[in-house]
């Protein structure tokens, strides 16, 4: 993974993060100027993946006001030629060692169908040595019956001094 680069968003990016997000499917595709805001406004928790000129990997992440010592990650993305190389777990790696000491906690919705992402955050749950809890948070009824519920996935407290960052 010596050639892939983990870095900021920039604003000139966000074409390229709304190209990838749309072609990795079961993700919400989002309007190209949300990505805008994305590398703008929440640079510092939000990370992109770089094969040469290329964005291959990216990482939607904040801060809430409601929960200053947690990391919510809303997307993570990864071009499907470059899956299954552990980019998405340095993606959160890199975000997490981005963030203020305080931050403690990873938390995720995740779909009730998408198996993959659930067994991911339970791996980012066992090497942080933090706890993984799995509640219900958004169902069909405030999402709409063309959306899945969606489960929060909570993962921690983490601890940062076990961030592997290849970057």
């Amino acid at each position: 993974m010596s050639s892939i680069i983990f870095r900021e968003p920039s604003i000139s990016d966000a074409d390229s993060i709304w190209n990838l997000v749309k072609n990795n499917k079961p993700l919400d595709e989002n309007s190209k100027y949300l990505y805008v805001l994305l590398c703008h406004q929440f640079s510092k928790t939000c990370v992109v993946a770089e094969s040469g000129s290329d964005i291959i990997g990216f990482l939607s992440g904040f801060i809430s006001p409601k929960s200053p010592d947690t990391l919510f990650v809303w997307q993570a993305a990864v071009s499907n030629a470059f899956r299954n190389q552990g980019i998405a777990k340095e993606l959160v790696l890199k975000a997490l060692s981005q963030t203020d000491p305080d931050v403690r906690f990873v938390e995720a919705t995740v779909t009730p169908s998408n198996k993959a992402s659930l067994k991911f955050l339970q791996n980012i749950a066992i090497q942080l040595d933090g706890d993984f809890t799995k509640t219900p948070m958004f169902s069909t009824k405030i999402l709409g019956d063309d959306h899945e519920p969606e489960d929060l996935i909570r993962i921690g407290p983490i601890q940062k001094n076990l961030l592997e960052v290849t970057a």
